[in-house]
């Protein structure tokens, strides 16, 4: 069976295109192929469990601990820095975006120039007046509520959604940065507020338990793709579950053929058609299966000529700063489960050269207790003190740091729960970062704790989960620099594209969510007849 385009992944990618696509022609053949299963959303008993127990339905499509290793994750680190996956993303229909955030951020006009600006990396092949027009599109397509009047990023149209308002909690923290001198904003978030457009998704009813959305405010791909399927006008869109892709076969150095995939369910291998073939699958598994489709034609794998597949991965260093406040007169507590308050004040060009951060007041992961407390009997006096008492409060770092060749990923012969190779994470950070940078963030974050009167408790928590994991296949102007090209066309082929957070010759210094959404728009476009 053949089909005009084939979609490797089911996130927020596949949706879009797919959309795009329907909409240029109700009759475009599209076959989307997604390793997981479904999960089950906006299901008022399943977000009860997870309100109680917080038992999310996605847990079971997490990373499982690798089998033979005692390591969290499903991968193998082979490098200095523990680069984990497990919980950085899911195997299921609708991808990562079944149990994200929701932070919405446009990537600055610098980030498109690193390479220019600072001499790390590459640039990007356009700048960011050529994406600014589909970021636009991107925030309708997510529902980002957000703030129009922000001045943070140039933008050519409004949000759609009012920003949510900052909280009673933000107050302490803002008033600190008003008197440093350091600019924040009303964090854009992929959850639909207060608008005077009607929906068919109802709007955010500021649960606190955003996780797992009991109404479908905050944007998943799954539900998206399930309206698309109920257009009766458009009969050839057809999802496929369970299917694990195995390799692109290539009919000649230029032109893939087919894509081979792992029925799940029956363990047969199943061959499919596409006139062409858009690899949406993260960017852990787009590299891996870039590198697993191996050929007379391409013996190190497609695209591979310049070993370029794989090797360049970056993500956030993510970190938790905590100080305690003597005293909470005001007896403020965390309103929402998601922020409202962020900085990109060191998101900045001046800060590239060293590597951009940007911060968010984070609501305190273990609120005050009050049931708690009155189950343990204690008096409405006693709940004052408690209550008014000293308080914590956390921002959240997120920086960049630079590709580096060394550090890439590969297959494994190993499958994981889900049947899909196992991942080997060869990642180390550079030294410089860990021995100075942090340092200089760290005085930067203990200044506004200082002029809040708050105590910074520790060093700050770490992780370099592979949640906004990116370059793998990056794009570039040079065929010997980068996987992709402009409009995310591997080099040396015609008809294979590759639309993820691996094509990001790098990542900035914030969530990359709505740059995909905005690539994949552009790139529906382009395979639409359109520039692009």
């Amino acid at each position: 069976m053949s089909f005009g385009t084939i979609i490797i992944g089911s996130g927020v990618v596949a949706a879009a295109i797919a959309q795009r696509l329907l909409e240029n022609d109700a009759m475009a053949s599209i076959l989307v192929l997604e390793a997981g299963q479904r999960v089950k959303l906006m299901d008022y008993a399943l977000w009860t469990d997870y309100l109680l127990y917080k038992r999310a339905p996605h847990d079971a499509c997490r990373d499982l601990a690798f089998p033979s290793k005692d390591v969290p994750g499903e991968n193998l680190n082979l490098g200095k820095t523990n680069m984990e996956l497990r919980g950085a993303r899911l195997f299921g229909y609708g991808g990562t975006t079944t149990h994200w955030g929701g932070w919405s951020f446009r990537l600055k006009p610098e980030d498109f120039r690193l390479r220019a600006n600072t001499g790390e990396g590459v640039d990007w092949p356009f700048d960011y007046d050529v994406l600014e027009p589909y970021y636009g599109q991107a925030e309708d397509y997510l529902a980002v509520s957000g703030d129009s009047q922000d001045p943070t990023v140039p933008r050519s149209s409004d949000f759609r959604f009012q920003a949510f308002p900052f909280t009673l909690e933000d107050q302490p923290i803002a008033q600190a940065m008003k008197s440093l001198g350091i600019a924040f904003a009303k964090l854009p978030i992929a959850r639909r507020g207060i608008s005077t457009v009607p929906s068919r998704h109802a709007p955010c009813q500021t649960t606190g338990t955003c996780k797992y959305c009991p109404f479908g405010a905050r944007f998943a791909a799954a539900n998206y793709l399930d309206d698309i399927r109920s257009w009766t006008d458009c009969p050839n869109l057809e999802v496929r579950l369970g299917a694990v892709v195995e390799e692109i076969t290539m009919a000649s150095k230029t032109t893939a053929a087919s894509v081979r995939y792992t029925d799940r369910v029956t363990g047969t291998q199943v061959a499919v058609e596409g006139a062409r073939i858009v690899i949406a699958a993260g960017t852990i598994e787009s590299a891996k299966l870039l590198l697993r489709s191996k050929s007379n034609y391409w013996p190190g794998g497609v695209g591979n000529d310049h070993d370029n597949v794989g090797r360049y991965i970056v993500t956030h260093p993510y970190f938790t700063f905590k100080a305690q406040l003597p005293a909470n007169p005001l007896k403020l507590q965390p309103e929402m489960d998601f922020p409202t308050l962020v900085s990109r004040h060191f998101d900045s060009e001046a800060e590239q050269r060293a590597g951009k951060w940007m911060m968010v007041n984070l609501p305190d992961t273990v609120p005050i207790d009050l049931a708690g407390k009155m189950q343990q009997g204690f008096t409405r006096a006693e709940i004052d003190a408690y209550v008014s008492g000293p308080t914590t409060v956390q921002v959240a770092v997120m920086a960049e740091v630079f590709g580096r060749r060394d550090n890439r990923v590969e297959n494994l012969w190993d499958r994981n729960a889900f049947g899909i190779p196992q991942t080997a994470v060869t990642y180390s950070a550079d030294q410089w970062f860990l021995e100075t940078r942090i340092g200089q963030v760290k005085a930067e974050v203990s200044a506004i704790f200082d002029e809040m009167g708050a105590t910074l408790t520790a060093d700050p928590s770490q992780s370099w989960r592979a949640d906004h994991a990116g370059s793998t296949c990056r794009m570039s102007v040079d065929p010997s620099d980068g996987v992709v090209d402009g409009h995310l066309r591997v080099h040396g082929t015609d008809n294979l594209y590759v639309c993820s957070n691996a094509v990001f010759p790098n990542i900035g210094a914030v969530n990359p969510t709505l740059t995909v959404t905005a690539l994949a728009l552009r790139l529906a476009d382009y395979l639409n007849g359109r520039n692009g």
